[in-house]
C-alpha cells in the first residue's frame, strides 16, 4: 500500500467532495438518498471514468473508518441491554436467514454450471447485507427503533458474526487446510466477549468518568476514540471485524452517563469518513464490463435482490413477526453487503473464481447496493399490499367491550395508559408485535393480544367501530401513519392520540387524522423548561401558569428543521400531503 502523500489528502479529497455535493443536489431534487450520490461519485472518479483516484487502497484505508465510527455512533444509541432484549432475533433469525438464502442459491448457482462447493460460496456471499447502507437508510429515517429497524439490525449482526466461521469455512471448500481450528476462532470470540464484558462493567465507567472530571473537551475525544478504536483492533486481531468491534465499543459506552458526549465528538467525523466509504464502494464498479454486458449484470443484481428479499422474509416468518414487516426486512436486507467483498478477495487468494467472475460480482454487488432505496420503497408497497390481502397473526381473546381505549405498543407510554385507564375503571384492549412481551402480560391478566395494527382486520379484533379512543405509541413512524389512516376511515368518530418523536411530524398525523399528537421532543422541553424554574427557585403556584405559556408559545427556537420521520418516506410520502388516501391506507 502506498503511503498516503498531502497532496492526495488535499486535492484528490476535494475533488471527492465537490463532484459529491455536486451530485447530492441534484439527488435531492430527485428524491434519492446521499448515499446513492456517492456511490456514483465513486464511479465516476474511478478507473471507468474520470480515473481522478489512481490508488484505490488509499481511499478503502480512509473508508474503513467511516465505517468504524458509523458502528461505533449505533452502538452508543443502543445499548447491551436492547441487544439481550433481541437476542432470539439475533440467534434464530440470524441464522434461519443465512440458511434460507443457501438453501436457495446454492442449487441455482449449480444449475448454472458452477461445483458444488462454488456455488456453496456464491450462496454465502449473497446472503450478507449491506450493515452501513442498511443502518444508515434506517437512521436517518428514524427507523431503527420500529419492527423492522430492529428485526434487520438483529439480522445483521448475526451476518457480521458469521463472517469469522466463513473466512474458516472458505478454505475447506476449496479443498486447502489452512488458518486457525473452529474451536480456536470460538475460543477467541468467547475471550474477545470477555473482556469486552470487563471493560463495559469495570474499566471503562471509571475512565471515562475520571476523564469527564478534568473537564477537558480535548481529552474526552480523545479518550472516546481510544475507546472505539483499541476495541475494534482488539477484535480485529482476534479474527473479528473492526466494525463489529468499534460496535461493541460503542455498547460500552451506551450504559453510562457520557454516550451523549461522545456521540456529539465523533458525530462530524463520522459523517465524513462513511461518505469515503461508499465512494470506495463506487471505485469498484468496472464500467466498461457493465457496457459489455447491461443485460446480465442487471438481470442478476435485480434477480439476487429478489431472491435474497424472499428469503430474507421466509426466514422473518418463521421467527414470528408479522407479512409486513418480514417484507419490510426482507427487501431493506436484499443487497450484497462489504463484508462481501472481504470474502471474495479471499475466495480469489484459493482460485475458487475466475477472475471474469469476481469482477461479474463486483459490478453485481455495487449495482445492489445503488438500487438498495428503490428496493426500500418497492418493499414498503408490496408489503403493506400483501400485509392488507394476508390472514393476519392474531394472538389473543377478541374484543366484546364498547367505547373503550385501544393501546398500539405496550411499552412505557402504553402502559402509562393502560394505568391511566385502570384508575378511571375505563376497559381498554392492547395490540403489541413482541410475542415474548404479549405472552408475559397475558400471563398478568392484561387485555392484550400479537398483531399487527397495520391490518384492519387485528383493528376490527380488538372492537375498532366501537371503541372511543385510540393510542399509537410505536416507534414506528410509517406505521404510525397508516394506523391512523387505517382507524379514521374505519371509525370517524374515534378520538385518536398518536405518539412522534420530533415536532414537526405533528402537523403530518393531525392531517391524516390524528386528533392529537404528543411530541416527544417538545415533552422532553417542557420537562426541562420545569427544571430550569425548579432550580431558579419560581414558586409552586406560578409554575404551572409559567408552563402553560410555554406551552402556548411554541417551540419557536428549538425546532429541528430536518427530523428523519418528515422527510420523504415513500410511497407513503403522499399521505402527509392529502387528508384521506385510497382505500382507506
Amino acid at each position: 500500500m502506498h503511503e498516503i502523500s498531502p497532496e492526495f489528502l488535499i486535492g484528490k479529497i476535494i475533488a471527492l467532495l465537490a463532484l459529491s455535493i455536486l451530485l447530492i443536489f441534484f439527488g435531492l431534487k430527485l428524491k434519492m438518498p446521499a448515499i446513492v450520490g456517492f456511490l456514483v461519485t465513486g464511479i465516476l472518479v474511478g478507473q471507468s471514468g474520470l480515473e481522478l483516484i489512481d490508488d484505490q487502497e488509499q481511499v478503502e484505508v480512509l473508508s474503513e473508518l467511516g465505517v468504524i465510527l458509523l458502528l461505533f455512533t449505533i452502538g452508543l444509541e443502543f445499548s447491551i441491554q436492547n441487544l439481550i432484549k433481541i437476542k432470539r432475533l439475533v440467534l434464530m433469525g440470524g441464522s434461519l436467514q443465512m440458511l434460507a438464502g443457501v438453501v436457495i442459491i446454492t442449487p441455482i448457482c449449480m444449475l448454472l454450471g458452477f461445483q458444488w462447493n462454488q456455488s456453496v460460496v456464491w450462496a454465502l456471499l449473497l446472503t450478507l447485507s449491506s450493515t452501513a447502507i442498511v443502518l444508515k437508510i434506517f437512521q436517518d429515517r428514524g427507523e431503527i427503533d420500529s419492527a423492522h429497524g430492529r428485526g434487520a439490525f438483529a439480522v445483521l449482526i448475526f451476518q457480521d458474526l458469521a463472517v469469522v466461521p466463513l473466512m474458516v469455512l472458505l478454505p475447506m471448500l476449496a479443498g486447502q487446510k489452512g488458518g486457525d481450528p473452529l474451536w480456536v476462532m470460538a475460543l477467541k470470540v468467547i475471550g474477545v466477549l470477555g473482556i469486552v464484558v470487563v471493560l463495559a462493567i469495570w474499566v471503562v465507567p471509571r475512565l471515562m468518568k475520571f476523564v469527564a472530571q478534568t473537564k477537558s473537551n480535548e481529552l474526552f475525544m480523545f479518550t472516546v476514540a481510544l475507546v472505539c478504536l483499541g476495541t475494534a483492533f482488539l477484535t480485529d486481531k482476534a479474527g473479528l471485524s473492526l466494525a463489529l468491534g468499534a460496535f461493541m465499543a460503542g455498547m460500552v459506552l451506551a450504559g453510562s452517563p457520557y454516550a451523549y458526549q461522545a456521540i456529539s465528538s465523533v458525530m462530524p467525523m463520522r459523517d465524513i469518513f462513511t461518505s469515503l466509504f461508499f465512494v470506495s464502494i463506487g471505485l469498484k464498479m468496472n464500467v466498461g464490463l457493465l457496457v459489455q454486458n447491461p443485460a446480465q449484470t442487471v438481470g442478476l443484481a435485480v434477480g439476487i435482490m429478489l431472491v435474497n428479499a424472499l428469503a430474507t422474509a421466509l426466514a422473518m416468518r418463521i421467527t414470528g413477526l408479522t407479512s409486513r414487516v418480514a417484507f419490510l426486512i426482507g427487501f431493506s436486507l436484499c443487497q450484497i453487503g462489504e463484508f462481501a467483498f472481504v470474502l471474495v478477495s479471499k475466495a480469489s487468494e484459493l482460485k475458487l473464481f475466475e477472475q471474469n467472475q469476481i469482477e461479474m460480482f463486483l459490478n453485481v454487488a455495487v449495482l445492489t447496493m445503488a438500487m438498495t432505496p428503490l428496493a426500500l420503497a418497492l418493499g414498503r408497497a408490496i408489503s403493506h399490499r400483501l400485509a392488507d390481502m394476508a390472514k393476519p397473526d392474531i394472538e389473543g381473546a377478541k374484543t366484546e367491550a364498547e367505547n373503550h381505549a385501544i393501546v398500539v405498543g405496550f411499552g412505557v407510554a402504553g402502559q402509562g395508559v393502560a394505568r391511566a385507564c385502570r384508575l378511571m375503571k375505563r376497559q381498554y384492549a392492547v395490540i403489541d408485535m413482541n410475542p415474548s412481551s404479549v405472552k408475559s402480560f397475558q400471563k398478568l391478566g392484561e387485555p392484550i393480544i400479537f398483531g399487527d395494527a397495520v391490518n384492519e382486520h387485528v383493528l376490527e379484533h380488538v372492537g375498532i367501530h366501537k371503541a372511543a379512543m385510540l393510542v399509537v405509541s410505536i416507534p414506528d413512524p410509517l406505521a404510525t401513519r397508516r394506523i391512523i389512516v387505517q382507524a379514521k376511515s374505519m371509525n370517524p368518530k374515534l378520538f385518536i392520540l398518536a405518539r412522534t418523536r420530533f415536532l414537526l411530524t405533528k402537523d403530518i398525523l393531525t392531517r391524516l387524522g390524528a386528533d392529537a399528537v404528543v411530541a416527544e421532543e417538545f415533552e422532553a422541553a417542557i420537562e426541562v423548561f420545569d427544571s430550569v424554574l425548579s432550580f431558579y427557585k419560581v414558586p409552586e403556584d406560578e409554575r404551572p401558569h409559567r408552563l402553560a405559556e410555554a406551552r402556548t408559545a411554541g417551540p419557536v427556537n428549538f425546532r429541528d428543521p430536518t427530523p428523519p420521520e418528515a422527510q420523504d418516506l415513500s410511497p407513503l410520502a403522499s399521505l402527509a400531503k392529502e387528508p384521506a388516501p385510497e382505500g382507506g391506507g
